[in-house]
């Protein structure tokens, strides 16, 4: 299988240059001028677009088992593909969760025929150094940290037993993904609210407070500089938070943070405005913390984007009482249209974007091959319209979750066609190639 793709612009590192691209038997076999590109049995004409790597989520909830109501492993990569994403890696609170070697290797098996993108998968930090191991040799990522948990007695707030997963993923070269936020202390003051009948969204937002947050980074960031232990922290929200973090990699703490489209475009009055539509945990913050977080992600304080695409049904996110709301929102779809249009106006270069959904994803999780355009790297790529306009219309989504906080934002730039391993899967709107995906894992550790 050959594929040339003709008078494109290229992102090349800080720059974007006129020529073509080459891909054969799945890799990038060359990037030149047109004219000098080897034959190939299909051709593309990318006049008027920009080739990108294909882009990398690190944070997707692709639901399926059972909870296929919400989403499943071919609706979730189909959104991934409608969205620029060629490769996303699952996260574990499925049900069953992907507690064990034998949940992942299930999840594995159920996931291949079915899906249109590279896929993969989380597993849940486990105390055992034989389960670690396991789940390593089975094929995980990364581990999924969850200090959200509510339970006071979970053995991960035990912070030496935690130490001790933590040291154990250091020799496995394994990272640690983490919700920082204190589980329970959160709960309590839910379940105080819950008891007194009050449910409105500030009171939401009192049981998630930043200082929740803050507490877990801190907690972590000892945590992962004592363990010398490669730790990712998810969905940041607040600047205080980020500040930590700032602070510990100062004291050579190897650790890394990513920031969601809607902690970076969206703050508490939208949540006021848009009820459950606009509910995640952690929730939205203050414009201050939005600004903060926005300021840093372009100096490269933080390190990627990931949408945290989190289905769910239409039932599951209405109603007047807050804590019956499921928290979370589809993204795979408006996470690169909405920074498109930040590079559209200026706010934010091309090549920052690709650095934040593709290079440093890619760097971060060890997926070889991936991140860049680049001869003997794989044939993932995205072509771009960076003047396409469009507003976001959740009712047209591949997801199976057809709500959006971001519904009737208008967009410019979008992704046109999205390549995976020299197969379009997407293309204007259509899919054309299904069930081109492959299962990513890492290496057997002896």
């Amino acid at each position: 299988m050959s594929l040339s793709i003709t008078d494109v612009k290229l992102a090349l590192g800080e720059g974007i240059v006129e020529g073509g691209i080459s891909i054969r038997d799945g890799r990038i076999e060359k990037i030149s001028k047109t004219a000098h590109l080897p034959e190939s049995e299909k051709t593309i004409d990318g006049k008027g677009l920009i080739a990108i790597p294909g882009l990398i989520d690190a944070h997707v909830h692709l639901r399926d088992m059972e909870l296929s109501y919400k989403e499943d492993f071919s609706s979730g990569t189909l959104a991934a593909a409608a969205g620029g994403f060629t490769t996303v890696l699952d996260m574990p609170n499925t049900k069953p969760s992907t507690d064990s070697d034998a949940r992942l290797a299930e999840k594995i098996a159920k996931a291949k025929p079915a899906i249109h993108v590279n896929v993969g998968f989380h597993a849940s930090l486990a105390e055992s150094a034989a389960d670690l191991r396991k789940m390593v040799n089975a094929g995980t990522i990364a581990f999924k940290l969850y200090m959200n948990e509510p339970g006071p007695d979970a053995w991960h707030n035990d912070p030496q037993r935690l130490l001790h997963s933590l040291e154990e993923c250091t020799s496995l070269n394994t990272p640690v993904a983490v919700h920082a936020e204190t589980g329970p202390a959160v709960a309590k003051i839910q379940m105080k609210c819950r008891e007194a009948g009050r449910n409105s969204v500030q009171d939401f937002l009192r049981a998630h407070a930043p200082r929740f947050e803050l507490d877990a980074v801190q907690t972590i960031t000892d945590l992962a500089r004592r363990a010398h232990s490669k730790v990712h922290v998810c969905h940041l929200s607040t600047r205080r938070s980020l500040r930590e973090i700032s602070a510990a990699r100062k004291k050579g703490v190897e650790i890394t943070c990513e920031v969601t489209p809607h902690h970076l475009l969206l703050d508490t009055t939208d949540l006021n405005r848009k009820g459950g539509s606009a509910l995640m945990v952690p929730p939205l913050r203050r414009e201050s913390d939005t600004r903060a977080l926005w300021r840093a992600m372009l100096r490269a304080e933080i390190d990627i984007v990931a949408s945290d695409h989190a289905p769910h049904s239409l039932d599951e996110k209405s109603g007047k009482d807050v804590w019956a709301v499921r928290p979370g929102l589809p993204g795979l779809e408006t996470t690169l249209p909405l920074l498109l249009t930040k590079v559209h106006r200026g706010e934010l270069t091309l090549a920052r974007l690709v650095q934040l959904l593709a290079e440093k994803p890619a760097r971060i999780f060890g997926l070889q091959g991936k991140g860049r355009l680049q001869a003997g790297m794989d044939g993932d790529l995205v072509l771009v319209d960076p003047k396409a306009r469009s507003k976001v219309d959740s009712s047209k989504f591949y997801s199976k979750a057809h709500f959006s906080p971001f519904d009737g934002f208008k967009c410019v730039g979008q992704p046109v066609t999205t390549i995976v391993a020299g197969h379009v899967v997407y293309d204007r709107g259509e899919i054309v190639e299904r069930n081109q995906g492959k299962i990513v894992a890492r290496g057997v550790i002896s």
